[in-house]
């Protein structure tokens, strides 16, 4: 019986995880097309609009589904799995109706003062169309803790590429009606971001609908059992610092904008120009960043109920079993993601998008690139860290980190590294952040062999990446740059686990020296 439900749990994680990256692609698929409809300066509005909604939408939503999956473990683990759940969800339902609708009417009336703030007034029409989203993913983010507290991987994965379709349809459809109607590159803007919230409201019905629990006679007894205000105190006391841990990085790439435009524009830019490169950096750059944390992110989440059940009750082997798994999966992707962007920005970029534009992402690329590892680690270790109630600790750790990075970026913007100011000010950030939560997660052997696990796998990596970039990509082996990056990159990758197996097979090797010697003294 365990070992199905380990099965159906490794499926799920793998299909939420190529979920993620079937919304990217879509996401790829919805922002190309819309960047040659827009241009820098209409993506500008767009991805202006789309980080002020997103500080409100992580400080909804990041909090909501480990709340929920804290507050259900901390009920399996005192009572069983046979404890009905609904109506937990439905106390969550009410309060974050409350919460949503209350943050996207401030989105709505506050619009324009939000886009004055940030140096960007035309993107106040942007802002308003975005709003509604925020109700509907705090919705749908406690159905997803539920879902993900029983496991129920599946069931969000769909829901999360019929979300990206939705948006991909409607933005593309909505911003072509604009087109043809003549209207202004901010409208135009404000039409194709309604594809975002039409895409959420979907996502919110879908979910809901597969949520639906047919057993009502247990409801009902849960219903004599709990109590909605203790409930929804319990939801609240773990969602607020998870939340707002969460919010911090997305309120330092907030404060970016701002930094961003009004230093440049202080270097002697136009507005204009300096929303431009800023659209450049968030359309092109900033995506191909986010998208091997987006896919390992929701690994990290899935793990949430394991380590919050097994430290609730005590298990301290499974515990540190379960997170030494999601550590050692998140680093084999991390690192050749982080290296492969490293190297290859330019062509990865160009694949999309014109030589202009990639030319001035590609740069900003390869600074982002070197904080992959340090972000994606960080956000194991903070899942760890929530799931043993220490969420202060994850709340000081970012804390601090966003405030390196905003002194960071606007320190460096007026320099000669202009807006390359905002990755450098990101790596620097992530890395703070990381040395300050290994040191509160308190488990010696943890910390340290995870700082020896990420450096002697980025050893491997950068020799498995450098040799190929050298003596393939460098050499122009292809009058294609592009093939080239192909073969060096597929001889790389290939390297990377050559050199992966041969480690295993010596750990396998001395481990079974081990034992044979551990048997031999037992038998004298």
């Amino acid at each position: 019986m365990r070992k199905t439900r380990n099965n159906d749990f490794l499926k799920g994680t793998v299909s939420l995880s190529v979920s993620v990256i079937l919304t990217k692609l879509l996401g790829v698929g919805f922002k190309v097309p819309l960047s040659y409809v827009l241009g820098d300066a209409g993506m500008g509005y767009f991805n202006t609009a789309y980080a002020i909604y997103g500080f409100f939408y992580i400080l909804c939503t990041a909090g909501v589904p480990k709340s929920i999956m804290l507050v259900l473990s901390g009920y399996h683990a005192d009572n069983g799995d046979d404890v009905s759940d609904e109506y937990v969800v439905k106390c969550g339902l009410r309060l974050f109706f409350k919460i949503g609708l209350f943050s996207s009417l401030l989105n709505i009336i506050c619009a324009p003062v939000f886009a004055r703030f940030v140096g960007n007034t035309n993107a106040a029409l942007s802002i308003i169309a975005v709003a509604p989203s925020i109700l509907f993913v705090s919705l749908s983010g406690v159905l997803r803790g539920y879902l993900n507290s029983r496991e129920r991987l599946t069931v969000i994965a769909a829901s999360q590429v019929i979300e990206g379709v939705v948006k991909l349809l409607l933005g593309l459809a909505f911003s072509m009606i604009g087109v043809k109607l003549g209207a202004a590159i901010s409208t135009i803007s404000a039409l194709g971001i309604l594809g975002i919230t039409s895409g959420s409201f979907i996502n919110f019905i879908f979910l809901y609908i597969r949520s639906k629990n047919p057993n009502k006679e247990n409801n009902r007894r849960q219903k004599s059992l709990l109590n909605s205000k203790t409930i929804s105190k319990s939801i609240l006391k773990n969602s607020l610092p998870i939340a707002l841990s969460a919010s911090l990085l997305n309120l330092s790439s907030t404060l970016d904008l701002a930094i961003i435009i009004k230093g440049l524009v202080a270097s002697g830019m136009s507005e204009d120009y300096a929303n431009s490169i800023y659209g450049n950096y968030t359309t092109l750059a900033v995506p191909m960043f986010t998208l091997i944390i987006s896919v390992l992110t929701p690994l990290a989440t899935s793990y949430m109920p394991r380590l919050s059940e097994s430290y609730a009750r005590g298990d301290k082997e499974k515990y540190s079993e379960s997170l030494k798994q999601l550590f050692i999966i998140t680093v084999l992707i991390s690192v050749p993601a982080s290296l492969g962007m490293y190297f290859y920005s330019f062509d990865l970029l160009d694949v999309l998008f014109s030589v202009q534009s990639s030319a001035l992402g590609a740069e900003m690329l390869i600074w982002l690139s070197l904080g992959i590892c340090f972000l994606t680690v960080l956000t194991v270790i903070n899942t760890a860290l929530e799931a043993k109630g220490k969420i202060f600790a994850t709340v000081v750790s970012l804390l601090i980190g966003a405030a390196v990075k905003v002194a960071v970026t606007y320190a460096l913007i007026r320099t000669s590294y202009g807006v390359n100011a905002a990755p450098i000010g990101s790596v620097v950030s992530y890395f703070i952040s990381l040395v300050i939560s290994l040191f509160a997660l308190e488990m010696t052997d943890t910390r340290i062999n995870a700082l020896l696990r990420l450096g002697a796998l980025y050893s491997v990596g950068i020799v498995s990446f450098y040799i190929p970039y050298e003596f393939i990509y460098r050499t122009n082996m292809f009058s294609s740059s592009f093939l080239s990056m192909l073969l060096s990159g597929g001889i790389s990758v290939t390297l990377y686990l050559i050199f992966l197996i041969l480690a295993y097979a010596l750990f396998l090797r001395k481990k079974c020296v081990e034992n044979k010697q551990k048997s031999l003294f037992a038998i004298r």
